[in-house]
């Protein structure tokens, strides 16, 4: 990797921050909306695909600014079509983010930073820590790259479920999402985009005070406070009457139901009494369930749940009068999703190569 310092990236710009391109030589007024459409809804990589723009122009941005910061590195395609998708940074580091088709829809899952704090003991994107945050830039190109990876199936929504916790990036976040839904940016509604968090109170506080009105999801798992902090290291002191009432702020802003996420783990959270703890502790919050049968992740020692224990559990949650969905496996022939694909690249370049 060179040291020289690095341009700037247009797709860590706001969409009011393309006005700076007006200072450009060659620009005229419609410059910066002409830019900001080239990059954010046809998909330009470089300076040289905007072909309308004057060359002195195009000249003077290539000096100036970078249109991207990653490349697509690696795609992996699943037999029932989930898409695993490796884009590599500037800095040498690789980002996972998964497309995941069901049904009518194609959901992207972005990743918000380059590893995880959180160590959650069933996933593979803590396996190191967290090594960096995502910048604005880093995740719309996961936008971007998904879009342009299945033209023939267009995304239909976005979720904040890849490597990293978002609460821990909040800025970026954010603003990325900021950018997904204006109309004179990605023009996603607020309705297809969940942000998926551990969910502690003040972070989700924080959530609760943006106003666009994207869903929420809390990794909820289990439904006691140090059973959590086991199962997920990273998070530090759950409290979850506190998150629940802080979810609660954001449902009285949004009128949208929060989504407890719930990794099914074979002899931890698939029986009966757990789950008739988690439905007393849900009971009567403006709360549904999603209950994800877990995935296999090499080298991580659980076991996914039988399908007759995932179905006692949803039983027990439906008959407490929560809405409970069951989210099926999928790209489990590829092994994409919770960190692999990034985990198994880094290990690809630090295995010594024969001569």
């Amino acid at each position: 990797m060179s040291d020289a310092p690095r341009l700037p990236a247009l797709t860590d710009l706001g969409t009011a921050d393309y006005g700076r391109l007006a200072e450009l030589p060659g620009a005229r007024s419609f410059t910066p909306g002409q830019v900001r459409r080239w990059v954010l809804g046809r998909g330009a990589r470089s300076w040289q695909d905007m072909t309308d723009l004057g060359k002195t122009l195009r000249a003077a941005g290539q000096q100036s600014w970078r249109v991207r910061r990653g490349r697509l590195d690696a795609t992996h395609t699943s037999r029932d079509g989930t898409l695993g998708l490796l884009t590599r940074l500037d800095d040498g580091n690789v980002i996972e983010s998964v497309s995941i088709p069901e049904g009518d829809r194609r959901t992207l899952c972005i990743s918000s930073q380059v590893g995880c704090a959180v160590g959650c003991q069933f996933c593979a994107s803590g396996i190191g820590g967290a090594e960096r945050n995502l910048s604005v830039g880093e995740i719309i190109e996961q936008v971007l790259v998904g879009r342009e990876a299945s033209p023939e199936a267009p995304l239909t929504n976005y979720v904040f479920m890849g490597s990293g916790e978002p609460t821990h990036n909040l800025s970026a976040v954010l603003g990325a999402i900021r950018i997904m839904n204006h109309p004179d940016g990605l023009g996603i509604g607020a309705r297809r985009i969940t942000v998926s968090t551990t969910g502690q109170p003040t972070a989700l506080r924080k959530l609760a005070e943006e106003p666009i009105p994207f869903h929420l999801a809390l990794s909820l798992h289990l439904p006691g406070d140090r059973e959590r902090e086991a199962l997920m290291p990273g998070i530090g002191a759950s409290d979850l009457a506190a998150t629940l009432d802080a979810a609660g702020e954001r449902f009285a802003r949004t009128g949208r139901r929060v989504t407890a996420e719930v990794v099914l783990l074979a002899g931890v959270n698939d029986d009966r009494a757990t789950a008739r703890r988690l439905a007393l502790l849900l009971a009567g919050r403006p709360v549904a369930v999603n209950l994800i049968p877990w995935n296999p992740v090499d080298g991580v020692d659980h076991a996914p749940p039988r399908p007759g224990d995932v179905e006692t559990v949803a039983g027990e949650l439906r008959r407490a009068g929560i809405t409970t969905t069951i989210r099926r496996p999928r790209g489990q022939d590829v092994g994409v999703a919770c960190g692999q694909l990034r985990r198994r690249a880094g290990a690809e370049r630090r295995a010594p190569r024969g001569r």
